[in-house]
């Protein structure tokens, strides 16, 4: 049986008695296995419609079609094209965040997906859901993260054209979302035709109407996005924002929607910070000089300038452009950060501004110098205020040692004996050998009543 082992044919064949693929029988399997294989390499914008058209390639194909979102099974096998065996067709997808993906795979169809650039913007802000891991919640709301985030993701409309649309591929399907969303019979069809030679218009209507109803109603009801009508609608930035990638990307042969110019806008400054290949303005010859006289306030420039001064020796300039930063930006997580570590090197204490609720809520992704401001509130006898910043470092990482210790001890302090117990035994979990938290365990189990015997 070439292509396809026995084991695979019967296991997909038991999988579509159970309703899990399609009803085939086992000669249809092995004759499917058996046909040329056929790999779709998808390279998308974000929100240009990929998974639209992978639901509808999926319910074209069936059990034909193996998609792989590369990232996501753990089994994957990480390679382009595909080399999962036992479908006649593959479906990779990739935003090519890095641009890594290669474009010289001459058996494959390239299927690259792309969309105007503010609703494009305007999608992908929705998406946008707090966070443990990643950058506090209260700053990615900011106008000024908003601003940062819309200059890199002008930077990657500006990279993904240069790879993908200077020098279209021959082997390729190129997909304007709007084309998708309003003609997708048409734009699908030359996938379709590449894969199996030729299109039955009638299984693609199905599957186009089926794919349809999970985009909240049949497609001659679908509506196109209003860009004023969303919640992230801010024409300043979002005029600044096109203006910058339709110039640089002029193969998308997309008109402007909104007036105005990123010329001598701040966004200007954002993105001259973040990709290094863009230009310098004419008479510049510093990068970071030239994004803090467009964006002077900003708190990435502010931050940035403040990590050259800390860099240069200059401690006491780097620690006030630190607090001008906070004092702009309340919530911004890598300023309370450098602030910390550079209060650290220099032997200076921590000033007020880190003890504030602020720093507490801003510090989720960087427990540790959540620790440290939690030490310097108990330093000056805030004890509760201590437990609070400590307590919120052993939800978002449980195994911080130095944070279970110190709740433990503050615990104790405040005569919460029943509370620090369990957070020392959960630091002695953590380092079994550590004395200072086994002396500590040992009194608070004293204060509890409890003797060794009863404790272990």
């Amino acid at each position: 049986m070439k292509g396809l082992a026995q084991k695979v044919v019967a296991d997909r064949y038991k999988a579509a008695h159970a309703g899990l693929g399609p009803m085939l029988g086992k000669e249809q399997w092995v004759a499917m296995a058996n046909r040329e294989r056929k790999a779709l390499l998808g390279a998308s914008i974000p929100r240009s419609g990929h998974h639209y058209l992978a639901r509808i390639l999926s319910l074209y194909f069936g059990g034909a079609l193996h998609y792989c979102e590369w990232y996501g099974p753990p089994d994957c096998c990480r390679q382009v094209p595909c080399t999962r065996t036992g479908y006649p067709v593959t479906y990779q997808k990739s935003h090519d965040w890095e641009f890594a993906l290669p474009r010289d795979v001459k058996e494959a169809l390239y299927v690259i997906q792309y969309r105007r650039p503010v609703p494009e913007a305007l999608s992908d802000r929705d998406l946008m859901r707090d966070s443990i891991s990643g950058p506090s919640y209260n700053y990615r709301l900011t106008r000024d993260h908003y601003a940062w985030w819309l200059a890199k993701k002008a930077s990657y409309f500006r990279k993904f054209h240069e790879k993908w649309f200077e020098r279209r591929l021959p082997n390729s399907v190129y997909l304007n979302y709007d084309t998708l969303t309003r003609q997708p019979q048409e734009a699908i069809a030359p996938i379709v035709r590449w894969v199996d030679g030729a299109v039955d218009e009638q299984k693609l209507a199905g599957a186009v109407a089926e794919a349809s109803k999970s985009r909240g109603g049949p497609r001659e009801a679908y509506k196109p996005r209003v860009v004023e009508e969303s919640a992230h609608f801010d024409r300043d930035l979002l005029s600044a924002f096109e203006d910058y990638v339709l110039r640089h990307c002029p193969k998308l042969e997309f008109t402007a929607e909104l007036p105005g110019s990123y010329e001598g806008h701040f966004l200007h400054g954002l993105i001259l910070l973040q990709d290094p290949d863009v230009p310098l303005p004419a008479g510049e010859h510093d990068r970071l000089d030239a994004a803090a006289r467009l964006a002077p306030k900003h708190p990435e420039v502010l931050l940035r300038q403040a990590r050259r001064a800390l860099d240069q020796g200059a401690t006491d300039a780097g620690l006030s452009l630190l607090e001008e930063t906070l004092e702009c930006s309340p919530y911004f997580g890598q300023a309370y950060r450098l602030l910390i570590d550079a209060c650290k090197s220099a032997g200076k204490a921590l000033p007020a501004s880190l003890s504030s609720s602020h720093a507490i809520f801003a510090l989720a992704e960087y427990p540790g110098a959540l620790v440290d401001i939690a030490k310097s509130m108990l330093d000056e006898e805030r004890l509760v205020n201590a437990v609070a910043a400590l307590t919120f470092v052993t939800v978002i990482q449980p195994d911080n040692f130095r944070a279970n210790h110190l709740l433990a001890k503050t615990l104790g302090n405040l005569g919460r004996w029943s509370e620090a117990r369990q957070y020392a035994e959960k630091a002695v979990d953590i380092k079994p050998g550590n004395e200072a938290n086994l002396k500590l365990l040992a009194n608070i189990r004293s204060h509890l009543g409890l003797g060794r015997e009863a404790a272990a």
